[in-house]
């Protein structure tokens, strides 16, 4: 199947994508340290030096980097019905991703969290339950990407439905575990196995078994038998499957792009590897040529501190 070639449209579906992202959406808030008025030597860098918003989440950032690709994408997921929800809905829907099936729902609280000198903000909501993902029911999907796997019952419990509906149609499932240490603090990460034991690919990273406090040899036994798990750090990337292991060191990033203007390393290789199996369908679980080209694009990636979107 080329990108040109509209996706398989499944029995009983009225919409087919070549991958469906299910999850987080927010905000991000990023910008350069910011400038005094003695510093500043014009109004460009005080203007350079007001912090931006972009779109943010895993499964936001996934689905409009595959848009650009040209890909059919949808997303599922949940926003508060209010200015700052709607106005990222618009956002993501502008840029060629399908959003029927976002929800809105009863706005959140949010706090600021700023990370280093003049490094990026995270807008990160609470509330005492999480919406559960439900994707639309006339969807039908080549890959299901579900994103930011959480220890509440009712979201975890969705993840699983989903995923279980997904697989019973042919429908690759991959979850990308984004683990959120605000989220899982004072949880059993145990509790990931009712989850990750749904998915045909797993995705960890160094940042979510630090999270999680557990072991790569823990996710991989929590994953279904026959699954992918791609295990990935700051220095090398490792693929277990049917197939074997493939696996790459990740050299040292020289320069990498302002994260304002960048998706992360992580995504943008889970973006590239929904691309792959959209293509391939369940037989690229098997392959082990098909992870070999994956790698060199998270080495690529972590070089350029992520893709362009």
């Amino acid at each position: 199947m080329s990108w040109n070639e509209p996706p398989i449209l499944r029995a009983g579906a009225i919409a087919a994508f070549d991958v469906i992202c299910a999850g987080e959406a927010r905000w991000d808030l990023s910008g350069p340290p910011a400038l005094s008025a003695d510093t500043a030597v014009s109004w460009r860098d005080v203007t350079a030096s007001i912090p931006r918003v972009r779109p943010a989440g895993a499964a936001v950032m996934v689905a409009l980097s595959l848009a650009r690709r040209g890909l059919r994408v949808g997303l599922s997921a949940s926003l508060g019905d209010d200015t700052v929800g709607r106005g990222l809905l618009e956002r993501i829907s502008a840029a060629g991703v399908d959003t029927a099936g976002v929800s809105l729902s009863a706005a959140r609280s949010g706090l600021f969290l700023v990370q280093g000198m003049g490094a990026a903000a995270q807008v990160v909501s609470y509330r005492r339950e999480e919406a559960p993902i439900v994707v639309p029911e006339g969807w039908s999907g080549q890959v299901l990407l579900l994103t930011g796997v959480s220890p509440v019952v009712g979201l975890a419990a969705s993840f699983c439905k989903e995923a279980r509906a997904a697989r019973r149609t042919g429908t690759v499932v991959m979850i990308d575990i984004n683990a959120r240490r605000h989220v899982w603090m004072g949880h059993d990460p145990r509790v990931l196995g009712m989850v990750l034991r749904e998915a045909d690919v797993v995705r960890a990273s160094s940042g979510d078994l630090a999270t999680l406090g557990l072991e790569a040899g823990a996710v991989r036994a929590m994953a279904r038998k026959g699954s992918v798990v791609v295990l990935s750090g700051a220095t090398r990337v490792q693929v277990t499957g049917p197939f074997g292991e493939v696996a790459a060191e990740i050299p040292a990033s020289g320069a990498a792009i302002a994260p304002s203007a960048a998706i992360g390393a992580g995504d943008a290789f889970t973006a590239s590897a929904c691309a792959a199996l959209a293509r391939t369908g369940p037989v690229g679980l098997e392959r082990a040529d098909v992870w070999h080209r994956l790698l060199p694009r998270a080495q690529g990636a972590s070089l350029l501190g992520g893709a362009r979107l």
